[in-house]
């Protein structure tokens, strides 16, 4: 197991980056192929293999605790981003920022997430009823094979997409990525200490920002499916209380760019229009750097997480 996660990390560490620059050299034919269309199967295929492979080794007695230990992680990591990024948006004037239309967010396929929790489900229930023991190191290596095809699917789609004047103008997105990060962070430095999670286990859950598909299988991977599980409900609950607490908090009157860094990985497509229905097209600007940058250092500095010991 500990083989098999230093290898995911290695990949991740070095081939991410390189099938990133092939995607950014080759971006017009990339685009044309339409690589990143054919990520939400590779995600919907590693979610059945780990739920499946939960479900054959997760007691039922855990499962509960499972979904409060998410439900915990979800808020806890949500509040820590906003204590470390309202600062950041009490401080520095917004009005500087270019109004930019991100017309493409709006096709953000809000049915995914619904999808992969169902498909979460059967694969728990088959692997719980079934109980395929015999197979467990061999979805073991599958885990790590799927994950290896999501490198290069990720690494390709990001690279086609990579704008770098779009970078030099998000410099507020980029600072809340950055403190948004390091909130989430902390919170899983608080929960290793208060629920007992092995510190790297903790980070990387919290860590995870919203992205459940990448979170999931690469903790499954270093840790067993049970904290793979976690992590995976956690960060997919952060993104679901995206769509219900923005909304909420600026109806409540408080209108801040800090508000984007609830949504993690996710302003940059799924929550993206929610940020720009109700935080105009500042807000929603700012949402999309901030994402694409998490997104970016994400596949980098989560692999590396988890195998701090």
């Amino acid at each position: 197991m500990l083989n098999i996660a230093g290898i995911i990390s290695g990949l991740f560490l070095v081939v991410f980056p390189i099938t990133m620059a092939i995607g950014y050299a080759f971006r017009g034919r990339v685009r044309r192929l339409g690589i990143g269309n054919y990520l939400q199967y590779v995600v919907m295929a590693l979610i059945f293999t780990m739920a499946l492979w939960a479900g054959s080794i997760v007691a039922s007695n855990y499962v509960l605790y499972i979904i409060l230990y998410s439900v915990v992680y979800a808020i806890l990591s949500i509040v820590m981003s906003l204590v470390f990024t309202i600062p950041i948006g009490l401080v520095i004037n917004m009005k500087w920022v270019s109004e930019v239309s991100l017309s493409n967010g709006s096709n953000a396929n809000t049915r995914l997430p619904l999808i992969l929790l169902i498909i979460l489900m059967i694969g728990w229930i088959l692997g719980y009823y079934v109980k395929p023991k015999p197979v467990n190191n061999i979805l073991n290596y599958l885990i790590a094979s799927e994950l290896f095809i999501l490198i290069l699917v990720i690494g390709l789609d990001i690279g086609s997409s990579v704008n770098t004047s779009l970078l030099a103008q998000g410099y507020l997105g980029i600072v809340i990525a950055t403190t948004s990060l390091l909130g989430s962070s902390v919170s899983g430095l608080i929960l290793h200490y208060l629920v007992g999670i092995p510190l790297a286990a903790s980070l990387g859950i919290s860590m995870g920002m919203g992205w459940y598909s990448l979170a999931g299988p690469l903790l499954s991977v270093r840790f067993g499916p049970a904290l793979g599980t976690l992590a995976f409900l956690a960060n997919f609950l952060r993104e679901q209380l995206t769509y219900l607490l923005v909304p909420l908090i600026v109806i409540a009157g408080f209108r801040d760019a800090s508000l984007v860094s609830i949504g993690g990985a996710t302003t940059m497509d799924d929550t993206l229009p929610i940020y720009r229905l109700y935080m105009g097209e500042t807000g929603g600007f700012i949402a999309f750097i901030n994402g694409f940058v998490i997104t970016m250092v994400l596949p980098e500095l989560l692999p590396y997480v988890i195998t701090i010991e």
